[in-house]
This record gives C-alpha cells, sequence and structure tokens, in this order.
C-alpha cells in the first residue's frame, strides 16, 4: 500500500518541480529586462537546480556575463547552449553580438549566418549581420542586409534605416541617404537625425549639420552620440561656422 502511494506521488513531485523551474525561468528573464541581472542570474541557477531541461536558462546566465562584458563566461554558456539545441538560433544570434562587441567581426558574421539559417525570417538576425559586414567594410553585402530590414515594418526597420543611409554615405551616394533619412527625423528618430548631420558635414553644408545635430540634441540630450554631438557643435561655434 505504502509503495502505491509513492508510485502516485512522483508524477505529482515531478510536475510540481517542472512548474517551479518554469517560474524561476519567468522570474528570471522579466528581472533581466529589467537590468536586475543579480537577481536574474540567481533565478536562471535556480531554474537548473530544479531542472537541467530548461536550457533556456543556461542562455539567459550568458546573456547577463554579456551585459557585465564578461565575455569568456558569456561565450562559454552560449556556446553550451549550441550544443545542447543546435537548431535554436537564438544561440548562435547571441554568440554574433559577442563577437561584434569584442572586435571579431568575421566570427560575429559567421555566426549570424548560422542564426540566419535556423530562422530566416528574423529581422533582428538580417539587422545584426548587416552590422558584422559594416564592420568587416563589406557595403554591398551590409546595403542587402539593412534593404531587407528597412522593407520589413518593425522594431528594426528605423535602425536598419539608418545603417542603410551609413552606407550610401560611405560610398558615395550621400543624396540617397538624405532622402530616406529626413522622413525618419520628421518622426522624431533622433539617431536619423546624427546620420544625417553626418552626411551634412561629409558636404560641408555646417549651417544644415549644425542643424541636424542640435535636433538631435533635443531629440536625445543624453544619447548614445550625444557627447560627439556636443563636440562637433561646439567645434562648429568657435570656428564662426554654425550659431544656433
Amino acid at each position: 500500500m505504502q509503495i502505491f502511494i509513492i508510485l502516485c506521488l512522483i508524477p505529482l513531485s515531478v510536475d510540481i518541480d517542472d512548474l517551479t523551474a518554469q517560474l524561476h525561468l519567468d522570474t528570471g528573464m522579466a528581472y533581466m529586462q529589467q537590468g536586475l541581472l543579480e537577481q536574474a542570474e540567481e533565478e536562471f541557477h535556480q531554474t537548473l537546480e530544479l531542472s537541467e531541461n530548461y536550457h533556456t536558462a543556461v542562455l539567459g546566465l550568458g546573456m547577463i556575463h554579456a551585459m557585465r562584458m564578461s565575455w569568456e563566461n558569456a561565450a562559454d554558456y552560449f556556446m553550451q547552449y549550441i550544443d545542447t539545441c543546435p537548431d535554436d538560433y537564438r544561440g548562435f544570434f547571441e554568440l554574433s553580438k559577442l563577437y561584434l562587441e569584442t572586435g571579431k567581426p568575421d566570427s560575429a558574421a559567421f555566426m549570424s549566418d548560422s542564426a540566419f539559417i535556423r530562422s530566416p525570417t528574423t529581422p533582428s538576425i538580417w539587422l545584426q549581420s548587416g552590422r558584422a559586414w559594416l564592420e568587416l567594410g563589406d557595403m554591398e553585402t551590409a546595403e542587402m542586409w539593412f534593404s531587407k530590414g528597412v522593407q520589413n515594418q518593425g522594431s528594426t526597420d528605423l535602425e536598419s534605416l539608418v545603417l542603410l543611409a551609413s552606407v550610401y554615405r560611405r560610398t558615395s551616394r550621400g543624396a540617397e541617404a538624405r532622402e530616406i533619412l529626413l522622413p525618419a527625423v520628421e518622426t522624431g528618430y533622433a539617431p536619423a537625425a546624427w546620420e544625417l548631420a553626418r552626411v551634412y558635414l561629409s558636404w560641408k553644408d555646417y549651417l544644415r549639420a549644425g542643424d541636424a545635430i542640435s535636433r538631435y540634441l533635443m531629440l536625445s540630450p543624453e544619447g548614445y552620440y550625444a557627447d560627439s554631438a556636443l563636440l562637433v557643435l561646439e567645434e562648429l561655434g568657435e570656428a564662426g561656422i554654425y550659431i544656433p
């Protein structure tokens, strides 16, 4: 009778562990999105202690270490995830981003290609591939990826558009860059204003360059390019070329 009761309880125990592991995983992902990395890391470790089958926790640990710039540990987790889930694009995608961050664009391009093979309709992969090839100096391939991203209305289309404009600018097609950037600037997308300023600077059109820089700083006063934008604006002012 006791054995029968124990056998009946085993599936219940397994289900509870499974549900608890899923809860820890979901909580860890939520913490990570909020930037609470220590809490997220703890949740992912608890997930794996309950069940090694929740491989996404391994991916999450890699992402946490990447956010901390602990590159070797992050790469180890991503490789572990790839070994366990070779058909999932996410391990290759995250490893591609890591390689690009650490100055290995050739490896980044290889990994983004691997991610694309597994998920060819994911726009973030197109964007990542374009970034890798842009870093490698292959403008034609980068342009192909960014154009693909622009054609897909979604979360990465504006970023793809700005990077496509940067390809146009670098390949002496500033007029084309300006044409696609102006609508994005009008919608208030700050990076487009900064790229537009770089187009005008390449033309030595300092008045419109200054206006575009001021627009960028208004839209994103603490943005990624804010320090560079302020420096350029100060230089233009000191030279008497641009007065806000």
